[in-house]
């Protein structure tokens, strides 16, 4: 039952991002959550235990992320760590599914009880997080540069405008 709940949860999120894209609008997540409620709310009476727990895990981790106990003096004092600008974490994620990294659990490590094991999974996971967000960055660089090069530097048309003159401007 709560399968096919959160199924029409994700449908219902589509759906509205879906319409909101179509109307060429500019929007914030708030204004997907807060159309989605109006729209549905039973399906929130029905997922809200499991919705709850889903927001405190992202909430757990943003303040798991952001920890930080030792301070820079402490961390180049104890460890010889004598370079400017570095932060010891006081926490370090590390994946349980290696195959997983991005994606899946992952299991909070105190970072003075981490094994070399533990520093290189989390690296791992940082990598193929920068991997994905330098792919991100590329296309949408590489969007952006087509834009311009169609439209102008400084054009207040969209890019669904730019691909309609492109369009045009195509020789039959």
């Amino acid at each position: 039952m709560a399968i096919n709940k959160r199924s029409e949860l994700m449908d219902a999120i589509r759906q509205t991002v879906a319409g909101l894209c179509q109307a060429g609008a500019r929007f914030l997540n708030k204004d997907v959550v807060d159309a989605v409620i109006g729209r549905h709310p039973e399906l929130f009476h029905s997922l809200g235990t499991q919705l709850a727990r889903e927001k405190l895990f992202d909430l757990t981790r943003r303040v798991m992320k952001s920890s930080v106990d030792l301070t820079e003096a402490e961390a180049q004092l104890e460890l010889g760590l004598d370079f400017a600008g570095f932060e010891m974490p006081n926490m370090i994620a590390v994946p349980v599914d290696p195959c997983n990294p991005l994606n899946g659990d992952c299991e909070w490590v105190p970072v003075l009880s981490a094994t070399p094991a533990d520093l290189d999974s989390n690296l791992r996971m940082l990598d193929l997080q920068i991997e994905a967000d330098q792919r991100r960055r590329r296309s949408i660089f590489a969007l952006r540069q087509r834009v311009v090069a169609i439209v102008g530097e400084h054009s207040e048309l969209t890019v669904a405008q730019a691909a309609a003159l492109a369009r045009e401007l195509q020789p039959a």
